[in-house]
């Protein structure tokens, strides 16, 4: 896959590849792109698709040298592979017969124009194509263009070929010669935006491509957005092919810029760069501290683990009373430094508990004849066994009955809101003591099975011979196809991104959870037989009938809700005003920060974060550790903030400067269009909203001004539309999300879905109890 099989030289730096990707080549339609990937350091580029081959299953790219990531696949050879290749992307071009169009390229431009020149040509358009370059160089695919034009005029700037001009002449030409219904422009931005005063001159409609302005291209990030009739718009999603009429071009033109200083400074570094690429970077996913082995560990079924009435447990209870389990004080998680971590990105924060504490604090476990504190995990693990099975130091028979129920307890136990789901049912609060850290017990049971090399794996039944997909591979995804596999289903896991983990790994900076304990927990999915398959999108690169055709008999989607949130204020759009999804991909992710990867970052010096969720302090202490000074606004109070309290004690302990009771209303932008300045409103309390949190109020006339030269928005996300709007027969709600019953099963009968994507937004938890749902419900269906 992703094999390049042909290779063609322009010019000195302008190239045709002709890629395998036959899932792309089949499904790819005109005025789509793709995501290319060079490199396991390589930056995420969109390229748009210059053709396709259907039968040979190739995609062809025009590749021209500009930047860091171009010139790296520029150096790939027949022969060679692409690291990553996703798509097809974007929204097609609207073909339909028009009667005369003037389709005009200029310089690369033409390598996109031409699928478009030849559907229109196929449904029936008379078609006058207008090529234009500097020089002749510059001038590409002129024969595959005339093929499929009734004519054609060339331009170039110097006159070395065809006419000497610019391209608003030809099509000045061809609108002067005979009637035309509509234009096509594609090109540098401000080829476009004069052929569209052209066409508007005549009162003619004028489509344009935005694709240069794009980013990552799956509308994860909020990069691309721009001011469309007045409205943002996100290129990538709904686009990127606009009216040239409603675009606001002197914004795009700034927002074009938002990195052209730190890919200049890339540049200079290139064998640095490419010197990173070829050396060996893979991570180990294993830990290099060994965890010490157990005297005497048990070899006790699972039924015996987890049985309340077996005789080691009624040993164990007998062995102190509740009394004395009461008077033991809560264990506190050791830390780093707070001075010391708020510079390192990768170090974790929280420590873990020694065997000795975790002992200790399981002694504090009631074990409850009724466990409320079950009632309170939507994954329903068997806590009171799990954590009796600390206590009496059998640490590797824990960690088997938290995986009985959870996929991913190492994360659960780093991520998940404890406080306000098991931990809240605990019965020492009603006895007005602290709750037992069975967060802290569940991350210290999944640790040390790891660092042990003892890795256990849940029972698995005979395989029953039926195909599972299951579109995103977070948290919901996760969570479903593990229970799945143990049922004894072939559990296939498509995955967007190139890399397995959603969430988990793009959006969790890695001081909160390490890429290496997402990695093991995955690498213990496939060896229970789960298979991962990256860079598809289900109903984009593959369609759900494609899967039914493979015999697939269920679906579960998990895409989760990918699309940045933004407040819609003014200015909002000025260069280095990002969402939290863009800011922490970058970091997490792509590790933007390090100087040896492609991705660039701008790094701002004064950041103000938008927010007071989880994701809000993620951003202020990555910008922190980052070398900003970082102040973090919310419109409530830090009472009525969902954040974990944990997450705000670390957050203000490494210097975060909290401003309550503050809301942006507009941001002030310099010169060259990059944010300066934000304006915000005092707040004040009022009555409470819906959710039971008193609502902010502006107080009339109070505003406050901070200089700024970074913002990060993280006020929430909705679900990406790609997935379900591309998926036929779904009930969709609010903001796209798919509606589904109480056993997650969506109105196609044979799809079901969970997490984000259903939510709208949710914690890890939450989503992992949805794929849980869902994996009991659709195997139930399934039987029937």
């Amino acid at each position: 896959m992703n094999k390049i099989v042909r290779k063609e030289q322009f010019s000195e730096k302008v190239f045709l590849f002709e890629i395998e990707a036959p899932l792309i080549a089949n499904s790819r339609k005109a005025g789509n792109f793709v995501i290319v990937r060079v490199g396991q350091k390589g930056e995420r580029m969109p390229l748009t698709i210059a053709g396709a081959d259907k039968n040979k299953g190739t995609i062809t790219l025009v590749v021209q040298q500009v930047g860091l990531s171009s010139k790296k696949l520029c150096m790939l050879n027949e022969g060679d592979f692409v690291t990553d290749i996703v798509g097809p992307l974007g929204n097609p071009t609207h073909i339909e017969k028009f009667g005369t169009v003037v389709c005009a390229g200029g310089g690369l431009g033409v390598a996109p124009m031409l699928p478009i020149i030849q559907a229109l040509k196929a449904a029936g358009n008379r078609v006058l194509s207008v090529m234009a370059g500097r020089s002749k160089d510059l001038i590409i695919l002129e024969d595959k263009v005339r093929e499929s034009s009734d004519e054609v005029i060339i331009m170039t700037d110097d006159g070395s070929y065809g006419e000497k001009g610019v391209v608003t002449v030809g099509i000045e030409k061809f609108i002067e010669q005979e009637h035309v219904d509509k234009v096509f422009a594609i090109g540098p931005p401000i080829m476009m935006k004069f052929s569209n005063l052209t066409a508007q001159k005549h009162n003619i409609p004028c489509e344009v491509s935005l694709n240069t302005i794009m980013v990552d291209g799956t509308g994860m990030c909020g990069a691309c957005r721009l001011t469309i009739g007045g409205k943002t718009k996100f290129v990538c999603i709904d686009g990127p092919e606009f009216d040239g009429a409603l675009v606001d071009w002197d914004e795009m033109f700034k927002r074009m810029g938002t990195f052209k200083k730190a890919e200049l400074e890339e540049m200079e570094h290139f064998q640095e760069h490419l010197d990173a690429n070829n050396a060996d970077n893979t991570k180990s996913a294993k830990s290099a501290a060994k965890a010490e082995p157990i005297d005497n560990p048990t070899n006790d079924p699972i039924e015996v683990l987890n049985d309340r009435n077996a005789a080691w447990r009624d040993e164990l209870r007998k062995s102190m009373k509740p009394k004395e389990r009461t008077q033991i004080a809560r264990v506190k998680m050791p830390e780093l430094d707070p001075v010391y971590r708020a510079t390192t990105r990768t170090e974790e924060v929280n420590i873990g508990l020694t065997k000795e504490m975790a002992m200790t604090e399981a002694k504090r476990c009631l074990d409850c004849a009724k466990p409320s504190c079950v009632e309170g995990c939507p994954v329903n693990i068997n806590i009171p066994s799990f954590i009796k099975n600390i206590e009496r130091g059998q640490f590797l028979a824990a960690a088997k009955v938290l995986k009985q129920t959870s996929a991913l307890p190492a994360v659960c136990g780093r991520v998940c809101p404890q406080e306000k789901q098991c931990e809240s049912k605990c019965i020492h609060l009603k006895m007005n003591e602290p709750a037992v850290a069975i967060g802290y017990l569940e991350r210290f049971a999944a640790d040390y099975e790891r660092e042990s090399g003892n890795i256990s794996l849940p029972e698995i039944a005979p395989s029953n011979g039926i195909k599972i997909a299951v579109v995103g591979s977070g948290p919901a995804g996760l969570s479903f196809a593990g229970d799945m596999v143990k049922k004894g289903y072939d559990v296939y896991v498509f995955e967007a991104l190139h890399e397995i983990g959603g969430v988990l790994k793009y959006g969790i900076p890695e001081f909160r959870l390490p890429n290496k304990i997402v990695d093991v927990e995955i690498e213990n999915l496939s060896k229970m037989g789960v298979h991962f398959q990256t860079d598809v999108i289900v109903g984009k690169t593959i369609s759900v009938e494609d899967l039914e055709k493979q015999g697939f008999k269920g679906i579960f989607v998990g895409s989760g809700a990918g699309l940045p949130n933004f407040m819609n204020i003014p200015g909002e759009n000025a260069i280095n005003i990002m969402s939290s999804n863009e800011y922490l991909t970058r970091v997490n992710l792509m590790d933007a920060a390090n100087p040896t990867t492609d991705t660039p970052i701008n790094l701002g010096k004064k950041v103000l974060v938008v927010g007071g969720g989880n994701t809000a302090m993620d951003s202020c202490r990555t910008a922190k550790r980052l070398g900003a000074e970082v102040t973090l606004v919310y419109r409530r109070s830090e009472q009525e903030m969902p954040a974990r309290l944990e997450e705000v004690k670390h957050a203000k302990e490494e210097g975060i400067n909290f401003l309550t009771l503050h809301n942006p209303i507009e941001y002030l932008a310099d010169e060259n269009g990059a944010v300066k300045a934000a304006v915000l409103q005092v707040m004040e309390l009022g009555e409470p909203d819906a959710s039971g949190r008193r609502s902010p109020v502006p107080v009339e006339g109070k505003t406050v001004t901070l200089d700024v030269d970074q913002v990060v928005v993280a006020v929430g996300v909705s679900p990406n539309p790609l997935v379900p709007k591309s998926i036929e027969g779904l009930e969709l709600g609010r903001k796209n999300t798919i509606v589904v019953n109480e056993g997650m099963q969506s109105a196609r009968s044979e799809i079901f879905a969970g997490g984000d994507i259903v939510r709208g937004g949710a914690t890890v938890i939450l989503a992992m109890g949805d794929g849980r749902r869902a994996a009991q419900n659709m195997d139930e269906y399934l039987k029937k």
